[in-house]
């Protein structure tokens, strides 16, 4: 009879409130920063002041860069569409804005995470696993509250050709400085462990110390592209340029970021619809698709067997963490071997935020350019507007 009441009474009890748990939900982890510098000679024409300064938990995807932005450009035309429409090889990817607080007037901020990194931005396996994020600090224009990404806008196609012909306005948000903008740069970065550390190219820090399991700020010198570059062709990760600037720290540990031009920044905030470093190749549309503010170039499709990737993660720029060449998109002229189709290179116009490349091809097919049965050809009777060899 006892237990009767005693389980009477805590259904009773159920149907109430339950006292004790109520109340803000305690963050998982608060990161400090401190923002520095004037803002007004950096401000875009037009913008008179901010709306609402914020900084962003930002975490980075993992990307492998295409083949034409990294091999040796055949002609000073490739190599002006590279400088125009390839960014920054081992510039940090956004895969997803998190978190946001507001920078005080005296340029601090606190700001506190209350969800872990999801499962698509941690890479390894269950046993061993990490992400990393950069702080980034923006003005938010729409008053959201978030850091809008923006991606690449691509010249138009022949037909439609999926959600990586993207030709949305780029976001409202103007971006003024970032923790990790590139690994060619000294940064500070968020990182989450979960279980061993696994040393990959996924945004490297070789030399440096394993980041702590958990949230931590770590620190990196940066290296430069020229020893990047010789470290991949020799199947090592590039080391840092001085180990004296590494460091693991608490995730309390202040950030300092200093105040840069949108145009110094913006790569932050661009997203990669593409991200397994293939090249997507394009038909060309019928009618003139306007390049007078692109730059164009025509080229050889590149071979696979040049710049190759670093040992467990490809090339070190956020790549996939197996190292094995990109699946899914079109191939790139088979590993080694040139290809002797010609391919008309466009990149993005002056005004886009973000940088991207269009290839057009005379004869292909979504998956591949090398099919055997092609979804378009044009070989024989190219589009009046046509500016390469067939």
């Amino acid at each position: 009879m006892r237990r009767a009441l005693a389980l009477a009474t805590l259904a009773l009890a159920a149907c109430g409130k339950l006292q004790g748990f109520g109340g803000p939900v305690p963050p998982l982890v608060t990161f400090n920063v401190a923002f520095t510098g004037d803002l007004t000679p950096l401000r875009p024409p037009g913008i008179a002041s901010e709306k609402s300064l914020q900084v962003a938990v930002v975490w980075g995807a993992q990307w492998l860069t295409e083949p034409f932005c990294v091999l040796p450009p055949e002609s000073d035309a490739a190599k002006a569409v590279i400088a125009a429409g390839c960014r920054d090889p081992f510039g940090f990817v956004p895969a997803r804005a998190s978190a946001s607080a507001a920078v005080a007037a005296d340029g601090t901020a606190s700001l506190p995470l209350l969800q872990l990194p999801s499962a698509d931005v941690l890479v390894g396996d269950v046993t061993a696993r990490v992400a990393y994020a950069s702080l980034v600090v923006y003005d938010d224009r729409n008053g959201n509250g978030t850091l809008d990404l923006s991606e690449p806008h691509r010249a138009p196609s022949g037909r439609d050709d999926g959600p990586d012909m993207n030709d949305t306005p780029d976001a409202t948000d103007i971006l003024y400085g970032a923790s990790f903008l590139t690994m060619t740069a000294p940064d500070q970065r968020v990182a989450y462990r979960e279980g061993a550390f696994d040393t990959t190219g996924f945004y490297p820090r070789a030399g440096c110390g394993d980041p702590p399991k958990g949230f931590s700020i770590d620190a990196a010198s940066g290296f430069t592209f020229d020893s990047a570059k010789a470290a991949t062709l020799a199947g090592v990760l590039p080391p840092e340029g001085d180990l004296a600037l590494c460091a693991e720290s608490p995730s309390g540990t202040l950030v300092s970021i200093g105040a840069r031009a949108p145009a110094d920044v913006d790569e932050v905030g661009c997203d990669e619809p593409t991200d397994d470093g293939s090249s997507r190749y394009r038909e060309p549309p019928v009618d003139d698709p306007d390049l007078a503010d692109r730059v164009w170039a025509c080229a050889h499709l590149p071979s696979s067997g040049g710049f190759g990737g670093a040992p467990d993660g490809g090339a070190p720029d956020g790549g996939a963490p197996d190292g094995g060449a990109p699946d899914g998109g079109a191939g790139d002229g088979g590993a080694g071997a040139a290809s002797s189709l010609i391919q008309l290179v466009v990149s993005g116009r002056s005004s886009d935020r973000c940088k991207g490349l269009t290839h057009y091809t005379l004869r292909g097919c979504r998956e591949s350019v090398t099919c055997a049965l092609p979804d378009w050809d044009f070989t024989a009777n190219p589009p009046s507007w046509w500016k390469c060899p067939r």
